[in-house]
């Protein structure tokens, strides 16, 4: 995970700039506290209007906990659209959106990813695929060393 965390870019550039939030969590960082038989950190962003995410990285003793992580979310996010809607995203995955905003969902082999977007519907397009796509070429790059 700290080969996550150091790669993770202080910006991220979409329609709109979001910039890490260092003073969200503990030394910018989070530890969620839903993830057993593993561990996981928590990273939140905010952009100019205030909107902000937080991504969620988690890598779990074995790939059965990480699928077992990512059904008990699914289960309770709301407004959950069509599993493996998006072609060239890992599988499984599941996006979501709500009246509060929207989640992405991802889990690869012992590692879990959950983008959680908490804007105001209307107040900016709705980023979530792409910060998505560079969460998981964070995440695929740390896997790799």
């Amino acid at each position: 995970m700290q080969v996550v965390l150091d790669s993770l870019p202080n910006e991220i550039i979409t329609t709109t700039q979001w910039r890490r939030d260092y003073s969200r969590f503990d030394e910018g960082v989070g530890t969620p506290r839903n993830i057993q038989n593993g561990r996981a950190i928590r990273v939140a962003y905010i952009d100019q209007m205030a909107n902000n995410f937080q991504m969620t990285f988690g890598q779990f003793d074995s790939a059965a906990d990480a699928m077992a992580h990512y059904e008990k979310i699914k289960g309770i996010r709301e407004g959950i659209e069509d599993e493996n809607s998006i072609e060239d995203f890992p599988k499984p995955h599941v996006l979501g959106r709500g009246l509060y905003g929207s989640v992405a969902l991802f889990v690869m082999d012992e590692f879990f990813l959950e983008i959680l977007m908490e804007r105001a519907p209307g107040t900016s397009a709705n980023p979530t695929v792409a910060i998505a796509r560079q969460a998981l070429a964070v995440l695929d790059a740390a896997r790799e060393q």
